[in-house]
């Protein structure tokens, strides 16, 4: 815990705070806007009756959380790894009397800590508030009811493990090639490539790939903890 206090010290959190404000009320004008869009032209349920639900909505609200709290975690967690072990800075890294294994778990743990409670309380954020609007001016037809709420708590849990998984994975690309850039495009593909699924399959397909994804998420780290073992300053 000591160790993951200092990675706190080091990193200016600023940004990365506004960023975990910004991508939950991205995700709430983009569903309020979706929403809004039958009101407009009442003949798209007709053709897509699926948009009139509060499922699709939040879904759309899943879909944006993880996005947006996977990027950040991969640019965190290139900042404050790659950078750290990077040329200039690994004679450094290499010389606290620390046990490289510690010292390199916990920059792992402190980026996914706060991703992962990032995106948690992101969904929450961008759902609860949705359902309070819906509450007082209420633009979808569907029925709203407090369980809708409820049954979004396993998403919510999946979408952390999404959010560490996926960017434990770019990390590992970008790490590969030394390219912070990679890093965050394989995070936006890897993204994109869940949406697809999402859309097509429902959440019951997310949480067989979020476990396929979190067991490739944990060989990451430990490849990438023996890379560290073997790094020489």
């Amino acid at each position: 815990m000591k160790l993951i206090g200092l990675e706190m010290k080091k990193i200016a959190l600023t940004p990365y705070l506004l960023t975990s404000v910004l991508i939950p009320l991205a995700a709430l004008a983009l569903i309020n806007l979706l929403a809004y869009v039958p009101q407009i032209d009442p003949t798209i349920l007709a053709t897509d009756p699926e948009m009139g639900t509060y499922a699709f909505l939040y879904v759309i609200s899943f879909i944006i959380n993880v996005t947006g709290f996977a990027c950040m975690n991969t640019a965190m967690l290139g900042k404050v790894i790659m950078e750290s072990y990077n040329d200039n800075y690994i004679p450094l890294t290499l010389s606290y009397p620390v046990s490289r294994k510690k010292v390199f778990w916990a920059k792992v743990l402190f980026c996914e800590l706060f991703c992962g409670l990032g995106v948690f309380m992101g969904v929450l954020l961008t759902n609860s508030l949705f359902f309070v609007s819906e509450s007082i001016f209420s633009l979808v037809t569907d029925t709203l009811s407090f369980a809708t709420i409820v049954n979004q708590l396993p998403v919510i849990i999946v979408s952390i493990v999404l959010v560490i998984s996926i960017s434990l994975i770019a990390l590992a690309i970008g790490w590969w090639r030394n390219s912070l850039p990679l890093a965050i495009v394989a995070a936006v593909v890897l993204c994109s490539i869940l949406s697809n699924l999402v859309t097509v399959g429902g959440i019951e397909v997310v949480l067989a790939i979020s476990g396929v994804l979190f067991l490739i998420g944990v060989l990451v780290v430990l490849t990438l903890t023996k890379k560290v073992m073997r790094l020489e300053a």
